[in-house]
């Protein structure tokens, strides 16, 4: 089932995408099998300019949830 949709804007107004669907297409197209033990998930952290932690959690299975967490700045 395609739960996943990666694309890269393209200054001159076009779209590039790569074409995975799943996150275990995702993860196979950036980790090989011959990298070792499997993955649980793929991790995408930023910080954004306020200072707010974003956490996205892409699951290796593909019965598994995207996790998306979002957390304020601590002083």
């Amino acid at each position: 089932m395609k739960n996943l949709r990666i694309y890269f804007p393209l200054v001159d107004g076009g779209e590039y995408d790569p074409g995975y669907e799943t996150g275990k297409q995702l993860i196979h197209g950036m980790v090989t099998d011959d990298w070792g033990v499997p993955p649980r998930s793929m991790v995408i952290e930023a910080r954004t300019g306020d200072g707010k932690r974003v956490v996205i959690s892409i699951p290796y299975s593909e019965s598994g949830e995207v996790f998306v967490k979002v957390e304020e700045e601590r002083i």
